[in-house]
């Protein structure tokens, strides 16, 4: 049964904006509850059960982060509002760090908090909450056993790892976003399990000398697609993720230059993309074998930009001819006002190096807006296509003539 139940929890040291906040919050719909320290928090948190808390970062007994942190140990499902006459990176950094919690974060409010943001936001945030019905307990399905080293090796040598595709968009064309390209992503079609997702082997083959082997096979599938499109009418780039220890092997180039030809397909639908971690384990190594594969016309991207410890100085001595940006530096964007001057100031950077950029991990329409209005080149996310098996890719490209380039067109 669905009922209307908004309760909101009002966490702030001052009885004053407690009270102003709750008169406000009342008039809104919602059952309010107050809690001026640590204690009456935990307290209100267990009794009155809120589905949303309005929270002050700074409080006498503890901090704003600590009650997040025990929220998030606790299990809340409460949604959370900051409040705070700290400065913004302060408030929004703390908003990330509910939100890595895995705790329900809407946009924070600084102080002073005009009295119609505060109506707005309460009333984006009321919400019809379905109490879980009581019913008996099913018996549960039995748990697969834990994936086995030899069950994932086994795999790879009997072809059941596959290559989806997820589709790269062209942001400069028009809001029709045309299909340009498309990112290799393996699946497991496991006949027991069913599809697995990578997160459940890569690590496994990482950890266990598998992922040479593994990224062998997504390879070879990818470039053997890349030949039935072709023969289909249509070319376009696809890129593959080199693992680590590939890019200790001065032999890679000619042997992917070797893959190519003999599938008669042109290097140029080939983009190989390597992290800064793959390239710093052996930088002198890394750069000779990158520089083979961009001399044989094999284009290279830097991979999840932004994620990790990427500096500028890999991104002009590495033979890049691409920069991919992480959804981690992407996701924050239609929010965060910090997140799109990075982003603002790397897009320019990137293409004054002669880079084509590219973003991953596009959400909704708002982003895609923003750095098309900024100048990104390609972007790829569930906002337009999600992985998809090769058939239905192919699918995509062929249905929306308007999303595909011929075969002439790539070649030129």
């Amino acid at each position: 049964m669905m009922t209307k139940n908004d309760r909101i929890l009002i966490v702030d040291d001052e009885a004053e904006i407690r009270d102003l906040f709750r008169d406000v919050a009342e008039e809104c719909g919602y059952e309010a509850a107050e809690a001026g320290n640590r204690a009456q928090f935990r307290a209100a948190l267990s009794e009155f059960r809120p589905t949303l808390v309005l929270l002050d970062l700074t409080m006498p007994d503890g901090d704003g982060v600590e009650l997040l942190r025990e929220m998030a140990d606790l299990g809340s499902r409460a949604g959370v509002i900051l409040a705070s006459g700290r400065d913004k990176r302060v408030l929004s950094t703390s908003e990330r760090l509910g939100r890595s919690l895995g705790l329900k974060m809407h946009p924070p409010l600084q102080k002073p908090i005009d009295i119609v943001a505060l109506e707005n936001a309460f009333n984006a945030c009321s919400q019809t909450v379905q109490e879980e019905p009581v019913s008996k307990s099913r018996p549960a399905r039995p748990p697969l056993e834990p994936i086995a080293v030899a069950e994932l090796a086994d795999a790879i040598a009997e072809g059941q790892l596959e290559p989806f595709f997820q589709p790269k968009v062209n942001l400069l064309a028009g809001m029709d976003f045309p299909i340009i390209g498309a990112e290799a992503l393996v699946r497991w079609n496991h006949p027991v399990r069913g599809l697995v997702p990578p997160g459940a082997f890569i690590p496994l083959a990482e950890e266990n000398g598998l992922i040479g082997a593994l990224t062998e096979v997504v390879l070879t599938r990818t470039i053997a697609h890349l030949r039935q499109w072709m023969d289909a009418g249509i070319a376009v780039p696809v890129s593959v993720n080199l693992s680590p220890n590939q890019l200790t092997d001065l032999s890679l180039p000619d042997h992917i230059a070797d893959l190519l030809a003999v599938a008669g397909v042109s290097p140029s639908l080939l983009i190989v993309e390597i992290t800064e971690q793959a390239a710093m384990a052996d930088i002198g190594l890394a750069t000779d074998i990158l520089t083979r594969l961009r001399l044989k016309g094999i284009a290279v991207s830097l991979d999840d930009f932004g994620a990790g410890y990427s500096s500028l100085v890999e991104i002009y001595r590495l033979p890049l001819s691409e920069m991919k940006f992480d959804r981690s530096l992407i996701v924050d964007i239609d929010r965060d006002e910090d997140a799109r001057t990075v982003v603002k100031a790397l897009v320019p950077l990137a293409r004054a190096l002669d880079l084509t950029v590219c973003a991953e991990g596009i959400e909704t329409a708002q982003s895609a807006l923003f750095l098309q209005a900024i100048g990104c080149h390609r972007a790829q996310g569930y906002y337009f296509s999600k992985p998809v098996p090769a058939d239905a890719f192919t699918t995509l490209l062929t249905e929306q003539p308007s999303r595909a380039h011929s075969v002439d067109a790539a070649r030129s």
